[in-house]
């Protein structure tokens, strides 16, 4: 890109989330100020109410659109008929700990439990924009495996609980004690991964 070049709208409000999202991992909701949003996204002040109302109306769009990725995983998996379907449920449990455990947008989740008292509508566009689009494309591959024979029928209301339980729980947990110098120690992501997929599995099997 050229300096006579400018960013689309769309472009400089996906680097605004982007910038967003780590000051808020960084340094808490409360801790960030819009001035400093806008400092760190090389923009003035007033410029960036064009783009956000308000911190409230960022943060909701960092906790919500920062999730369709992921979302969109889930849906195109379902779509692939190259995977089996254990290989499906591999690929998308490995892909929820990459997202809730792993990224930006996931370590968001202690500040979402924090705010959301104070801020309904973050609770409520989290659950409407990803939870419950998370829910119904992991139940999706799971009953497909279900009509193929290659998983047995589940109670989604436990079966989510049991996979969504243990990796929501491991992300609070590493952001809790995130200063440990071993903190890989204390919460290794790979190995409670891998156990955790190993009994996803052999609750799955028929």
């Amino acid at each position: 890109m050229n300096a006579r070049e400018k960013k689309s709208p769309g472009d400089r409000r996906g680097g605004i989330i982007a910038t967003a999202t780590e000051m808020f991992v960084k340094n808490g909701y409360a801790g960030t100020s819009m001035a400093q949003l806008a400092k760190a996204c090389g923009i003035q002040k007033a410029s960036f109410y064009h783009h956000f109302a308000s911190k409230d109306d960022l943060f909701i769009a960092c906790v919500t659109e920062g999730y369709a990725d992921a979302v969109n995983v889930l849906i195109e998996l379902r779509a692939d008929a190259s995977l089996s379907d254990p290989e499906k449920i591999e690929r998308a449990i490995r892909s929820l700990y990459e997202t809730i455990v792993v990224s930006p947008t996931g370590r968001l989740s202690p500040l979402v439990a924090e705010v959301s008292r104070t801020m309904p509508s973050v609770a409520k566009g989290f659950h409407r924009d990803y939870i419950a689009h998370q829910r119904s494309a992991l139940a999706d591959l799971v009953r497909d495996g279900v009509e193929s024979g290659s998983f047995k029928a589940q109670d989604f209301d436990i079966f989510h609980h049991l996979v969504f339980g243990p990796i929501v729980t491991l992300s609070l947990s590493r952001e809790m004690f995130a200063d440990f110098d071993d903190l890989d120690d204390h919460f290794p992501v790979q190995k409670l991964c891998e156990g955790h997929l190993a009994s996803i599995m052999d609750l799955l099997a028929p």
